[in-house]
Order: C-alpha cells, then sequence, then structure tokens
C-alpha cells in the first residue's frame, strides 16, 4: 500500500576553495568571507512507494516550513548566533532548478517573505514582528551539529487563521519536546470552514553531526543531503464484519454505543468505537514531540497529542441496516460487509496516548436458508486493550470483525487491526467474557487474518475491564491437529467442547478422537513491541502478556499450524473414579490420563509413576462444575 512519506532533501552544492571555516550565515557576510556550500531545497528520493518531484509538491501544497539551528543547546532556546531557519517558507515553483544557488529542485527560500498575517499565524521564533526577506542560508563546517525539523499545511488554513503553528525552541523536560503547538480554529460561516488536517504533515525531527563526514553527496551526513520524511497528522480507520458458520448467513446485526451507558445505536446500524472524532468539527490543539532514544526503531518520529472538542466516541456509520435474507452478510475477510465508506478510511486524530479501552456490543440473526430457521443473538460483548488503540499518525487501521459459529459453544469475533502505512499490526479479539486478544507485529494478513509462520504472537485477556494477570496456572497452550477438518473442524466452539473431555479419555480413546492436543507453553511479561517497533508496557506490575513463536513453517504448500488458547478464569471440577492403583507401567498408560490427588490438579507420568509404583491414581470421569474459560484459536501459516 502507498506509504505517505515525503521526502524534501537539502542538497548541498559546493563551490571551490571551501574550507573548514565556513560558516552559515546571510548571502552579504559570506561574500566577504570568500565562498561556502548554499543550503538548497528538493525531493531527491524517487522509489515507486513515495511521492517526490511534484507529486510530493502537490501532497504539500507545494509549501513547508523549516526550522534548523546548529550546535543545539540540548532543550534550551537557541542563541541568535546558532538559530539557522527560523521557520523560513520554502515554496515549490516547475522549471525553476539551478535558476539561483539556493534552487536545485525547483524549491526556493531565499527573497520569500511571510504576509504580516501569514508572521502572526507561524510564530516565527527570535524575529521582529516585520518580516525582512528570506536569506540565503550556508553550511558551517565548523559547527558540530544540525537540528532541522519541518511543517507543512494548508496555506489557506495558515492565512485564515484556522492553524496557527507555534515552534516550541525550548522545553524543560528533554531536547525531545522541542516540537510545535498548532491552534485548530473554524472560521465561522455559511457552512463554517475547519482546518484540513488531511494537509497537514510533521517531518521527522533530523539531527547530523558532524562526527558522520562531509560527502556532498550522501544522504544524513554533516554537509551532504538531508533528508526530510513527513508523515501526515491523521490516522485512518475502518470497519468491517463478514461471518463462516456453515448452513447460516447473517440477515441483520445491530451494535451498540458503550460507555458509561449503553445505547443500541439507530437503524444505521453504527459502529461504536471509542475514540476521538474529527469526522465534522475538531477545534483544539494539537502538540507535536518526538519520540526519544528509549524506542529506537521510533526516535525522532513525530508524537501528536490533541486537546479539545470534540473528544466523542467515533461511530462509523455502516450500510449495515440493509441486510436481509437476500443481502446477508460477507462470507470472507477479502469481501466483508464495510462500514459506510465502503472500504475506504475515515480520518481520525491519533490517540497515542489513549488510555480507553474498545467495547463492542451487538446484535444479530442468524438465517438458514434451507428450513427457514432463524436464531436470534443479543448482547455479545468483546473490550480491547487500550494499548492496542494507541493510533499514530500517518498510520491507516482496518477492524475486521468475524463472526463464528461459537455462540453454538459459544460465539466469538475476531477484531483484526491492520496497520497499512509504516508496518502491519494485528489485534485478534474473541468477543466473550473475559476476552481474549492475540497480536503478532510486523504479521501481514495472508489468509483470512492469519499470522505467518515464525512470527512471536502476543496473548493478553480482558477481565472486568481490567488485563488479567497471566500465569502457566491460567493460561494455557496447547497445539491442535484433526484428522477430519470436515466434520470435525478446529474452532473456538469445537475446541472448548473437546479441551473440556480430553482429559476423561483414556489412551485408546485419545488416540481415536478427531481433534488431539499437545500441551505447550507461553513466556510471560509486561510488554509487547509494536507496530512500528517502539515496546508497549501493558502493565507496570504483574505479568499480564503472554507470547509464543509460532511454528516456523518454510514450505508455502505445507498445511497450517493451529494453536488453542485457554484462559482459566474458574476452572472446571471434576468426579473421580475414586482412585486406584495400578500394577504395570503398561496398565498406568493405558488408563490415560492420570493425577496425583483427588483433587485432580497435578497430572502424573510416566516417569513419576515409576518412581511411585504403589500410589494411588485418580482419572477425570466427568465434570461436576463447568468453571468459566475463554478460549482462542490461532492459525498460523507459511509466508507467500
Amino acid at each position: 500500500m502507498k506509504k505517505n512519506l515525503f521526502y524534501a532533501a537539502l542538497a548541498l552544492v559546493l563551490f571551490a576553495g571551501c574550507s573548514d571555516n565556513d560558516y552559515v550565515g546571510d548571502k552579504s557576510l559570506l561574500e566577504n568571507n570568500g565562498g561556502g556550500g548554499a543550503i538548497s531545497f528538493g525531493f531527491d528520493v524517487p522509489t515507486p512507494t513515495r511521492a517526490s518531484g511534484a507529486d510530493a509538491a502537490t501532497k504539500l501544497n507545494s509549501q513547508f516550513i523549516v526550522y534548523a539551528e546548529k550546535n543545539e543547546s540540548g532543550k534550551d532556546e537557541p542563541t541568535s548566533g546558532n538559530l539557522v531557519f527560523p521557520n523560513y517558507k520554502v515554496t515549490y515553483t516547475t522549471n525553476t532548478a539551478y535558476s539561483t544557488t539556493s534552487n536545485t529542485k525547483n524549491w526556493e527560500y531565499v527573497g520569500l517573505k511571510w504576509s504580516e498575517t501569514d508572521a502572526a499565524n507561524v510564530k516565527i521564533a527570535n524575529t521582529p514582528a516585520t518580516q525582512n526577506d528570506q536569506t540565503i542560508k550556508y553550511w558551517d563546517y565548523a559547527a558540530s551539529s544540525y537540528t532541522f525539523t519541518a511543517v507543512s499545511a494548508k496555506p489557506e488554513d495558515i492565512t485564515n487563521g484556522r492553524v496557527v503553528i507555534n515552534k516550541l525552541t525550548s522545553d524543560d523536560n528533554s531536547k525531545y519536546e522541542k516540537g510545535y503547538t498548532v491552534t485548530l480554529t473554524k472560521t465561522s460561516g455559511t457552512p463554517d470552514v475547519y482546518p484540513s488536517l488531511a494537509d497537514l504533515y510533521f517531518s521527522d525531527r533530523n539531527e547530523i553531526t558532524s562526527g558522520t563526514g562531509k560527502d556532498r553527496t550522501a544522504t544524513n551526513a554533516y554537509g551532504g543531503n538531508v533528508t526530510f520524511t513527513f508523515r501526515n497528522a491523521l490516522s485512518q480507520v475502518r470497519a468491517g464484519v463478514y461471518e463462516t458458520i456453515p448452513g447460516y448467513a447473517v440477515t441483520a446485526i445491530k451494535f451498540y454505543v458503550t460507555g458509561d451507558t449503553e445505547a443500541k445505536v439507530s437503524s444505521t446500524s453504527a459502529f461504536g468505537v471509542i475514540a476521538p472524532n474529527i469526522g465534522t468539527n475538531y477545534e483544539g490543539t494539537l502538540t507535536v514531540t518526538y519520540y526519544d532514544e528509549t524506542d529506537a526503531d521510533t526516535k525522532n518520529h513525530p508524537k501528536l497529542s490533541f486537546s479539545g472538542t470534540p473528544a466523542t466516541d467515533l461511530i462509523l456509520g455502516t450500510n449495515m441496516s440493509t441486510l436481509s435474507t437476500s443481502n446477508t452478510l460477507g462470507i470472507t475477510s477479502a469481501s466483508p460487509t464495510w462500514d459506510a465508506n465502503g472500504g475506504t478510511f475515515t480520518s481520525v486524530l491519533p490517540q497515542i496516548g489513549n488510555t480507553t479501552n474498545m467495547k463492542l456490543k451487538v446484535d444479530y440473526t442468524l438465517y438458514n436458508s434451507v428450513t427457514g430457521e432463524t436464531i436470534n443473538i443479543t448482547g455479545k460483548t468483546a473490550e480491547v486493550p487500550a494499548q492496542f488503540l494507541q493510533w499514530k499518525p500517518n498510520f491507516k487501521y482496518t477492524y475486521l470483525f468475524k463472526i463464528t459459529d461459537d455462540e453454538l459453544y459459544p460465539i466469538t469475533f475476531d477484531a483484526v487491526t491492520i496497520e497499512a502505512e509504516d508496518g502491519t499490526a494485528e489485534y485478534i479479539t474473541t468477543v466473550s467474557e473475559p476476552s481474549i486478544t492475540t497480536y503478532a507485529k510486523g504479521s501481514a494478513v495472508t489468509v483470512n487474518g492469519d499470522y505467518k509462520a515464525g512470527e512471536k504472537i502476543y496473548a493478553v485477556v480482558e477481565d472486568g475491564s481490567s488485563l488479567a494477570t497471566l500465569s502457566a496456572t491460567n493460561m494455557k497452550l496447547y497445539t491442535v491437529t484433526t484428522t477430519d477438518p470436515t466434520n470435525f473442524p478446529i474452532t473456538e466452539s469445537s475446541v472448548a467442547e473437546a479441551i473440556a473431555e480430553y482429559p476423561t479419555l483414556n489412551a485408546a480413546e485419545q488416540t481415536a478422537a478427531k481433534i488431539k492436543f499437545t500441551a505447550s507453553s507461553f513466556n510471560y511479561g509486561k510488554t509487547v513491541v509494536a507496530e512500528d517497533g517502539s515496546t508497549v508496557e501493558m502493565d507496570a506490575t504483574n505479568n499480564v502478556v503472554a507470547d509464543f513463536t509460532g511454528a516456523a513453517i518454510t514450505t508455502p504448500s505445507a498445511a497450517p499450524q493451529y494453536y488453542a488458547i485457554e484462559y482459566v478464569k474458574t476452572p472446571a471440577t471434576y468426579g473421580t473414579d475414586g482412585g486406584k492403583t495400578y500394577a504395570t507401567s503398561e496398565a498406568f498408560t493405558a488408563a490415560g490420563t492420570l493425577y496425583k490427588e483427588a483433587a485432580c490438579t497435578n497430572v502424573a507420568d510416566a516417569t513419576y509413576y515409576s518412581e511411585h509404583t504403589g500410589d494411588t491414581y485418580y482419572k477425570k470421569t466427568h465434570v461436576t462444575g463447568v468453571g468459566e474459560y475463554a478460549y482462542k484459536i490461532v492459525k498460523v501459516v507459511p509466508a507467500p
């Protein structure tokens, strides 16, 4: 998918006679000191997936604003001698390259001047209120480093005060917080006009030190080409639903909006998602800072937060109100029933600091076209942890909900979130209480939301709107196989039933069983790796994350590997055979799964038996209390 990353290169043009004591200054000063290297702007990195040249200029409305200082003094305000570009305006004009020494790629800044109106809305650091013409700038080879940032907004929004940009040139906490505050305001009219956030871009923070060399042809080397990576201010979200229930179709669906109170959505049958809603009104302040050294993969990327109105539930209006016996829900992840935008994305403000879970609640009707039977399912819920809803700017997220046959023992949904700009992430959430969410960083959806082989897969459990502490006692992992996938498919319902019965079978019965289980194991911790490579702490104290690595399937045509995750909230209780002793190891093995004590909590294996031949062992014979469990099936497939 096309990435919205736009590259602005600061191309150095060196003249004869450059020396290490050349410095940045205006044109007249440099001419008096014998030459130097003029800094010019251009889009220098053409690739099939990145906008460059005129295409990038169009995306940026042929204008961006650059701020730069040399010898950055940490978190402090720059001195007057160290400020290089105090929010200079840079504009694009076709067929002007090399018309001046400061223009090599049709981008020019020398001689431009902010209007009095625009100057009031682009806060020019350390410069007088009356703006002079922008002067040419040169590399200072005696400086130790440069730091560059840039922003682009729709010019009309700046002129009309709908976007007011203030560059933060100092901060008490960190140099990575010397970003921007951007005030968003509507202009009143019929209708009111709101700022175009689709036209608002922020670059990565680019810090270049003299230790990287002086090769003018190098990228991001001192004195060479300085590359800006622009990221759009918005995140984008879409949602869809499909079902995979043999013999049934979903002919009606109704979503709830959940919060302090629950209200069933009207006939639009909309999704209810707790998130800032910028679909119509968006007034407030965007604060832009940058990721620091704690996250190597995202260091210097812009980090946005929003305060203002509205901060309401995001409602993705859907077209599901038209479902009927002749117009049923989609049946594959490739062709789900999308929200009202028909598969296109709805723009939303980033919510990197989000602390609110996503809560879903739904009613739907199953219909059998052969018999005319209907089954009404009501009040099914799911909850996705807030940490998995920390949307990042310039990322696209797709939420797919899969209705399976598990209400017939019981129903679950798969909520798959795909980040499609800077990587790929999947969040798969069961609609049950408790809810299990699984996720694999960078695991592209290959077939119907499955995970690629060899990926580390994380699992968390929402239990009563809080993350459950996980251990080998309450979080179980099994590899699962079936010898008859047609009649005994591996689904949450079949696995839930089979796991409950499997311990009661003897060895011969376990061999004959169509669905078989092999116990595996999780690792337990507090963090996951997010879709952009940063580390997300799910809990500061408790191990709330379980992880395992999927099978390394290397043959493209190989069969997939299924895993079953079982969360035990309240364990089932079992009746036993009263306890027996076994004279030989063969008799012990043939008896099936045996336990060391009447409570049937500790399994006795063959090694234990050989050391305790005279003991009494117990076998589960029937369930006396069903307990409370949640299940999730994970399918791992070969990479395409």
